[in-house]
């Protein structure tokens, strides 16, 4: 029986990696639960929620996952050279994953809370070291093709392009996804980028 999924109750798709909002993925399909899974999306026009491995693995496992994830939509589509599925993700908001549920197919469904995007306030500016490090990244081929408008003037869109840029460990990355303040993002960015050119 094909599960009934709502804005409230989602599958998860577990990763090894953390999405950011306005990050964009691809990602290949193939296992069924995940074939079913995106069929589910485009039929009734919803998105489901990636969230980052705990511990266990991608792949034909039902790992623990982390309680904080992202909700994506799927921006595109295509059959791949290798007869796969592929899909572009992007990240739409923050999520607090609730009470979940594994399926007969192993597909793990959850309850989903929305969080609250997070809003810059008075003092909340990127700092210049932060600032020219992402402007730096920008001049990479492979950032120039992913990201090639990426917004200045958008200092949340700014800060998270650059916690998705960043050579860091998923765990510190899962760190920064949690930030429930802007300032707390970038403070935890900028003691990130300290940490890293040590």
């Amino acid at each position: 029986m094909t599960p009934q999924f709502d804005k409230q109750h989602l599958p998860v798709f577990p990763l090894h990696t953390v999405i950011f909002v306005n990050g964009i993925l691809q990602l290949q399909i193939f296992e069924q639960r995940y074939l079913s899974m995106i069929k589910s999306c485009m039929r009734n026009q919803h998105g489901f929620v990636t969230a980052l491995i705990h511990s266990g693995k991608e792949v034909e496992d039902t790992p623990e996952i982390y309680s904080t994830g992202t909700y994506v939509e799927i921006i595109d589509w295509d059959k791949l050279d290798n007869n796969l599925l592929g899909i572009t993700i992007q990240g739409k908001q923050r999520v607090q994953i609730g009470k979940t549920h594994v399926l007969e197919d192993n597909l793990i469904s959850a309850e989903i809370n929305y969080l609250d995007n997070l809003t810059a306030h008075a003092g909340d500016v990127m700092d210049d070291d932060l600032l020219a490090l992402l402007n730096t990244l920008k001049q990479h081929p492979f950032v120039i093709s992913k990201y090639p408008d990426i917004d200045n003037d958008s200092m949340l869109d700014s800060a998270y392009k650059l916690c998705e840029l960043l050579p860091a460990s998923n765990m510190s990355k899962q760190t920064l996804l949690e930030a429930d303040q802007v300032r707390t993002l970038l403070d935890q960015l900028k003691e990130l980028v300290a940490q890293l050119e040590s």
